[in-house]
């Protein structure tokens, strides 16, 4: 199968040193790669990159993918590191003392909140932001990635952050003490501005904490409510708010010893597959956010504007809290380069929102994730 193929130039050959692992077809590994999610953008995604890994590798590695059965969310980064699965969809967010600089980047999401013209493209903007960032401006990215024994082949970006609710909640008096589950640090320090209570819980829980009342709302990406099941209790949806999109992911994490095992080719293939993740899961999720979008209302579930005082509130905490980033991070998590990397961050982030606006597909996005970032890395230093 070629399809992959017209999406990337060949790599320049690069001189094998030293024994590699499995360098032959006849030595084929198939890799695991747990996803964690029970169905939605990833996983599609994930076979997308099962098939990419198996063509740019000739057939060397294949993928198999599993969706939940072998790591849940929560439990990714140990057990990516521990060689549980050799590939691994991490959400860094999860573990802020772990990846405080990669967290630092991806909390400055809710700027996009303040862009209203961004045509549901922000996650495919922020997803190629971040990826060059870690790749080549943030060596303490990596560093952080490493001490988990794990090494960063490409990540990816949510749409837009909404209120999945079990009632309905669109104005500033109805958030008044409601139970938000927060995916990040950045929404439980909206939800608190909007005198609202953040719940923190892993993705995987969401649906019965939902179910039982535990949480009003889950503030979440529209494909969510397939991709994690809140179809079956959300009834009322609120849209623009909080925004910001879901970017602390390493969506094709390689346990350490996996990856070093690898010859440079080899290791050149699968940050090609990366990029093939990273765009189809970015670009998916905008896809989904349509489907699901249709899906509810056909299933009744009540959509409502956000109310103009909660939007001026919103936006008005997006503005103070941005400024506010940097110092959060250096005083609670040591980083010390805090200021430099927002600022590079918050220049990416412009670059790449222009970048993908003539972005109409998953395979255009893969071709400009590549050319762009994911080509221009050193094989032979990274992760090793």
């Amino acid at each position: 199968m070629k399809r992959f193929r017209p999406l990337i130039a060949l790599a320049a050959s690069v001189a094998l040193l030293g024994t590699v692992t499995f360098s032959t077809a006849s030595e084929a590994r198939q890799l695991r790669f747990a996803v964690g999610f029970p169905s939605g953008a990833p996983v599609a995604a994930a076979q997308l990159y099962a098939e990419a890994v198996s063509e740019f590798t000739d057939g060397e590695f294949s993928v198999r993918v599993h969706p939940l059965d072998l790591l849940g969310l929560g439990e990714m980064s140990g057990g990516v590191g521990q060689g549980i699965a050799d590939v691994g969809y991490v959400l860094t967010l999860y573990w802020p003392s772990e990846f405080p600089h990669v967290n630092m980047a991806a909390d400055i999401n809710m700027l996009l909140a303040m862009n209203e013209d961004t045509d549901g493209k922000e996650g495919m903007a922020y997803a190629g932001a971040m990826a060059e960032l870690i790749f080549h401006h943030c060596p303490e990215c990596n560093a952080e990635f490493a001490a988990q024994r794990q090494v960063y082949t490409g990540g990816a970006a949510s749409t837009g952050y909404t209120l999945l609710c079990n009632k309905p909640v669109a104005t500033l008096e109805q958030l008044d003490g409601a139970r938000l589950r927060s995916g990040g640090a950045s929404w439980a320090r909206w939800s608190r501005a909007m005198n609202a209570s953040p719940v923190s819980l892993p993705g995987n829980e969401i649906f019965e904490a939902m179910r039982q009342g535990v949480v009003d709302c889950a503030m979440l990406s529209l494909p969510e409510l397939s991709g994690l099941n809140i179809m079956d209790v959300a009834t009322d949806i609120t849209v623009a708010v909080p925004g910001g999109v879901f970017a602390g992911a390493g969506t094709t994490n390689v346990n350490t010893g996996v990856w070093q095992g690898m010859s440079p080719e080899q290791r050149t293939a699968m940050l090609r597959a990366g990029a093939v993740m990273g765009a189809q899961v970015s670009y998916l999720y905008r896809e989904f956010a349509v489907r699901d979008t249709e899906r509810a209302k056909e299933r009744g579930v009540r959509f409502h504007d956000a109310d103009p005082d909660l939007i001026e509130a919103s936006h008005e905490f997006i503005r103070d809290d941005v400024e506010r980033v940097a110092e959060t991070y250096r005083q609670q998590h040591g980083v010390e380069r805090a200021e430099e990397l927002i600022e590079i961050m918050g220049g990416l982030i412009d670059k790449w929102l222009v970048l993908v606006e003539d972005v109409e597909s998953g395979e255009e996005l893969a071709e400009l994730y590549w050319n762009e970032v994911y080509s221009k890395v050193d094989v032979n230093q990274h992760g090793m």
